[in-house]
């Protein structure tokens, strides 16, 4: 009797002790994602963004988001019928950069460094603009116009790296950090490909780096393979699709490629790279989640285009997302989740403002729309 009163004592210390070290590990998400969860009651419905897309004139457009948050940053752009894409782009990653900065402060500092290696997508962004503009010749003092503030990067950084005379004196600013190397290797396929050759390079850097850090990781590392290791699946997907479809030999996409992918083994990824066409290239993969995905839109893609086939990866992730959002809410998925339905939804309001300012009609630019789908449970 006595040993199994000390049993069941045991047994219920053992549990008090679980959820005790359960309480500390959930504890530093509590606000955090609280607050997540408040900031994406106000992201726009799908509902909204068609009114958006069905709104007779630009005006009409910008008027509607008078009452978003998108107001402080938009107030900026000039509101007439012949809209500056570049004014509109900077308001609207602006907006996205102080949600970014909000989210840092309150992310558990546990898992910062993994946040902060997502958000240098902003880094890389600029990078690229940067180069662009460097490599079009765009005079130095017209630069900085372009480019945005970033969360991981200072002010002064970003105004020194602005002020390059050309590649060569940006790469003497950039010595010591990631991407001296990356766009050093990359200067000779520059010299044969052109600028593409040092975008696709720098692209490759970003999401190999993001992989391994999430790789290395111990604490919910089942959770960031899951939606970065589909994101870089997509990535592969994206890329391989895209050249492709330009024509591009098979060695030269290989050079691009992440490795080691996630569900995508390197055999799929060559027997993709070497098919004869799109459709080939996707039956490739068809027992994987995104070639399954991409088999359904398969009637889309065909009457689309490449842009179907990269809308559809889209959208399955961002439900893979919100699922991991709702099923593990004291972890860093929420967090992660946000940042990926904060950035799709700017980039559906820019592209319904750059396809209307085209003169597209309603129901082209609703078929643009990345859709954010509802999770049942």
């Amino acid at each position: 009797m006595i040993e199994v009163l000390i049993f069941v004592l045991a047994l219920i210390g053992a549990m008090f002790a679980l959820v005790i070290i359960s309480a500390r590990r959930s504890m530093p998400y509590v606000f955090c994602n609280a607050t997540i969860s408040a900031w994406e009651a106000r992201l726009l419905s799908e509902a909204r963004l068609m009114e958006l897309a069905d709104a007779p004139r630009i005006v009409n457009i910008f008027s509607a988001l008078e009452d978003t948050e998108y107001r402080p940053q938009l107030a900026e752009v000039a509101k007439g019928e012949e809209v500056d894409m570049v004014a509109v782009e900077r308001a609207l990653r602006e907006n996205l950069n102080a949600r970014y900065r909000e989210l840092i402060a309150m992310v558990p500092e546990q898992r910062k460094g993994t946040v902060l290696r997502i958000l240098q997508r902003v880094d890389l962004w600029n990078l690229k603009a940067l180069i662009t503009m460097i490599h079009n010749k765009i005079p130095k003092e017209q630069r900085l116009q372009v480019l945005l503030s970033s969360p991981t990067m200072p002010r002064e950084r970003l105004e020194m790296l602005t002020s390059a005379e050309d590649l060569k004196g940006l790469l003497e600013f950039l010595k010591g950090s990631e991407y001296f190397d990356v766009i050093s290797a990359a200067l000779e396929d520059y010299e044969k490909r052109g600028l593409i050759a040092l975008l696709l390079a720098l692209d490759k850097h970003y999401y190999k780096a993001l992989w391994e850090d999430v790789l290395a990781k111990r604490a919910q590392r089942s959770i960031l393979k899951a939606i970065i290791g589909y994101e870089i699946d997509s990535v592969n997907i994206k890329l391989i699709l895209r050249l492709k479809h330009e024509g591009t030999p098979p060695d030269e996409i290989d050079k691009y490629l992440v490795k080691p992918s996630h569900e995508l083994t390197d055999v799929m990824l060559k027997a993709m790279v070497t098919a004869e066409d799109v459709r080939s290239a996707i039956h490739m993969i068809h027992i994987t989640t995104p070639g399954k995905i991409l088999a359904e839109a398969m009637p889309q893609i065909e009457e689309q285009g490449i842009s179907a086939a990269e809308r559809a990866l889209d959208e399955v992730h961002l439900k893979l997302c919100r699922w991991l959002e709702f099923t593990q809410f004291f972890s860093i998925a929420p967090v992660v989740s946000y940042i990926n339905l904060k950035e799709n939804e700017m980039r559906n309001l820019r592209a319904i403002i750059r396809l209307k300012a085209d003169g597209a009609e309603p129901q082209k630019i609703k078929e643009k729309i990345t859709r954010v789908a509802k999770i049942e449970l």
